[in-house]
């Protein structure tokens, strides 16, 4: 299961990026995952319950996962189009686009604290 490296990657990302004061004060981690990433935000979150149980450093910090949709941005006419049913055409001109601006991503949008 690949997502238990995922929630791995996360846990380093923020350590490195946070004291250890700070992290101890941490009551919440807010990703954002696109349709297309190849991450399913159910087993992420199973990964990182099983990872951080009661009694563990993080089991009180809450996890919440928001999926972002799929977006293209036409090279014909730049229209931005909120891809449905993976048909990757632009709303506008109809013509088909590769042109990925959303979807793909897995980021870390916002740490929350308990100061």
């Amino acid at each position: 299961m690949h997502e238990t490296s995922i929630v791995n990657s996360i846990i380093k990302t923020l350590e490195m990026e946070f004291e250890e004061e700070k992290l101890n004060t941490m009551i919440a981690i807010y990703l954002k995952v696109g349709k297309l990433s190849n991450i399913e935000p159910r087993l992420l979150h199973n990964a990182y319950t099983a990872k951080y149980p009661c009694g563990t450093k993080f089991h009180k910090v809450k996890l919440h996962i928001e999926s972002t949709d799929i977006k293209i941005q036409c090279e014909t006419c730049n229209h931005i189009t909120e891809v449905e049913n993976y048909r990757f055409l632009c709303e506008k001109c109809e013509k088909p686009s590769k042109n990925l601006i959303q979807g793909e991503e897995m980021l870390i949008h916002k740490v929350e604290f308990d100061d």
